[in-house]
């Protein structure tokens, strides 16, 4: 039989390379302006506040300017991200169009066995 060892290394010196050293007063810095932190509107009474981790209620913002949120940084990226998020969908449509027209010659086609159906 054959004994194995292992050595234990001590991370306090990869730690050191790591530390953080801060520069400068902690005057210099500004804070967070009061508007910033402060909602300019109220939450209605139904808002939940008793449990934890609930955000604060935002209001919809009917305004948004989708110039400012763009989908991709480039055309490959953004079909890959439209179909990551429209999968289920396409995946249906996909499956409704070849039920409309090669599904009559192969019916297996799209068909997804669920659990215990098989």
């Amino acid at each position: 039989m054959s004994i194995t060892t292992t050595e234990t290394r001590t991370s306090i010196s990869v730690l050191a390379d790591y530390e953080i050293h801060h520069s400068g007063a902690a005057e210099d810095v500004p804070g967070p302006s009061a508007t910033l932190l402060t909602p300019s509107f109220v939450e209605p009474a139904s808002w939940p506040t008793h449990h934890r981790r609930i955000p604060p209620y935002r209001p919809v913002n009917y305004n948004l300017d989708f110039d400012e949120r763009p989908i991709g940084s480039s055309p490959g990226e953004s079909v890959f991200i439209f179909v990551m998020m429209h999968g289920v969908w396409l995946n249906a449509s996909v499956a409704k169009l070849w039920r409309k027209t090669g599904g009559k010659l192969n019916e297996g086609m799209f068909q997804y066995k669920v659990g215990g159906e098989w």
